[in-house]
């Protein structure tokens, strides 16, 4: 059952006082924060109800749900939780005791710019690209644009493309380059399963290649540049960072080509070779039998 925001506002009428809560005074810093942030009209066992003093990570988005259950179930449904493990949590993004309302520049969740703390590749190729300059100037939210905020999900071509069509209409170059790039990435990821599947049927009929399954690897991680590059929407370097990842995907098809046709060879080889033997061994005989015939 969720705290009501009455029980809250008791927490801090009646029982803030930390002495009297056996919580550990917050050091002077971190109690000027507090005081300025938006918990503080919740007071101290808003948040540490039960809690003697640290909450542990693990329960942190269950405490925030209490009295933000909107954000806490579209976060359960994201990537930052995954069979109830908390991969990252409110105060990862949203700062602990110093907590400011998000239109705040100085809050640390201001515009989303907080995602770049993990995720600072693809923060580096957007603040590079048109997209950088353009939230800028507009003072839009940043990756919770495109990923949205707390129900953020792995961005596959359809989740992604919907963001695309709510500022882009689909007769623009814009639109047309992201159909481009949804192509390219598209017939990477077939010939990614048909490399994947050669290789896991050639290590069943015992050709595997230890090298091609490394060439496998390679590519998805070549292939994690060209997603990154994608960021910084510059089309060109796009496709040549795909390139890039699809050239190890060819390398490791040749390989296991080259390793069928080999254990073919010696397939053949030792079939003729019993062929013989047992001609041989026919040969052998009928001589047997035509000298018994004779004697």
């Amino acid at each position: 059952m969720r705290r009501s925001t009455t029980r809250c506002i008791f927490c801090f009428l009646v029982l803030c006082p930390t002495g009297l809560l056996g919580l550990k005074p917050l050091s002077p810093e971190a109690n000027v924060k507090f005081n300025a942030g938006v918990h503080r009209i919740i007071g101290c066992k808003g948040c540490h109800w039960g809690e003697p003093d640290r909450t542990p990570r693990q329960k942190i988005p269950t405490v925030c749900g209490d009295c933000h259950p909107g954000p806490h179930d579209d976060y359960q449904t994201s990537v930052h939780w995954t069979d109830g493990k908390a991969h990252a949590v409110c105060t990862d993004c949203h700062s602990v005791h110093g907590i400011l309302q998000v239109a705040n520049p100085q809050s640390r969740a201001h515009r989303s710019l907080v995602c770049g703390t993990c995720h600072s590749g693809p923060m580096e190729e957007l603040v590079a690209g048109p997209h950088g300059a353009a939230f800028k100037k507009t003072q839009a939210l940043v990756c919770a644009s495109c990923h949205s905020n707390h129900a953020v999900q792995h961005p596959t071509i359809d989740v992604v493309q919907q963001a695309c069509e709510a500022c882009h209409a689909n007769n623009s170059e814009a639109f047309a380059m992201g159909q481009r790039v949804e192509a390219e990435f598209a017939a990477f990821h077939q010939k990614a399963d048909r490399a994947k599947s050669a290789a896991w049927v050639a290590k069943k009929n015992g050709y595997g290649s230890k090298q091609a399954v490394q060439m496998l690897a390679a590519a998805k991680g070549q292939f994690l540049q060209a997603r990154l590059a994608w960021h910084g929407l510059n089309e060109e370097r796009i496709l040549e960072e795909s390139n890039k990842a699809s050239a190890f995907l060819e390398r490791a098809s040749d390989l296991l080509r080259e390793r069928k046709s080999v254990q073919e060879t010696r397939e053949t080889g030792v079939m003729v070779a019993w062929i013989v033997i047992l001609l041989a061994v026919i040969g052998l005989h009928l001589k047997r039998k035509s000298l018994e015939t004779e004697s």
